[in-house]
């Protein structure tokens, strides 16, 4: 396969760029890199928004078809490319891998969006100007994201809304917590998806609240989580660099 037939358009720090990469990886697939500076907005050219109209990264373009939403693009490499599957043989397996997925979507995703917005984007949002920060926000594809951008650079955030993010972490940790008990995988016997899903987000989760995970209080996610990071592929996709050779892994 030729290194052009994937181009992986991401984000450096971003936990859904992370996880893709990470099947990249763990799949042995070339790509090209496309790298994004979130913080100079590039999510929002007009070139970018052609293949993402939702303006968020990660996009993986294969054969020249953009394909968007994390979970959906890692979901995609396990089905077009089947060698090194990331996904168990059984169906109730693979249902535990699939709950695991929506799970990282719906409550992991929620629980670091926010703390990891006000420490790495609202410095940059907030020292604009009203006519600056209007500029950047009529690039913002999406009411919502908009208003929301809005919001928070002007008003900043109730002390609710950070505790509920707060509330969110716990639950993640407690409910990895009782799968790796159960173990020694997210999803049972075989590292799937399922991990691949939940590692980018522990690990923010212990970047941003270290307190809340000492290993004594959850022994089977510090497990988890060093095994994950001894895997060849978690560093090449989680300090990331545009050196092939740096990655020690396949040329991308």
């Amino acid at each position: 396969m030729a290194g052009s037939e994937l181009e992986l358009y991401h984000g450096l720090a971003s936990t859904c760029s992370k996880k893709v990469r990470l099947v990249l990886y763990e799949k042995g697939l070339p790509f090209r890199s496309r790298l994004l500076d979130l913080q100079k907005f590039e999510q929002h050219d007009p070139e970018y928004l052609k293949l993402n109209p939702n303006g968020v990264v990660p996009t993986l373009v294969h054969q020249g078809t953009p394909i968007v939403e994390s979970n959906v693009i890692i979901q995609y490499l396990d089905d077009a490319f089947p060698r090194t599957p990331l996904h168990p043989n059984d169906a109730l397996a693979r249902a535990r891998m699939r709950w695991w997925i929506q799970f990282s979507n719906d409550v992991a995703y929620d629980a670091i969006a926010l703390p990891t917005w006000l420490k790495v984007s609202a410095p940059a949002v907030r020292g604009l100007s009203d006519a600056e920060l209007e500029k950047v926000l009529a690039r913002v594809p999406t009411h919502e994201r908009r208003e929301r951008w809005r919001k928070i650079a002007r008003d900043g955030v109730l002390a609710e809304e950070i505790e509920h993010c707060y509330g969110e972490m716990e639950r993640c940790l407690t409910q990895v917590e009782a799968a790796i008990t159960r173990g020694p995988w997210l999803a049972g016997d075989a590292y799937s998806l399922a991990d691949v899903a939940m590692i980018p987000f522990i690990d923010r989760l212990r970047n941003l609240r270290p307190d809340l995970c000492p290993p004594e209080r959850y022994a089977a996610v510090a497990d988890w989580y060093g095994r994950m990071r001894a895997r060849p592929a978690f560093d090449a996709a989680f300090n990331f660099r545009d050196d092939p050779k740096a990655a020690g892994l396949p040329n991308i």
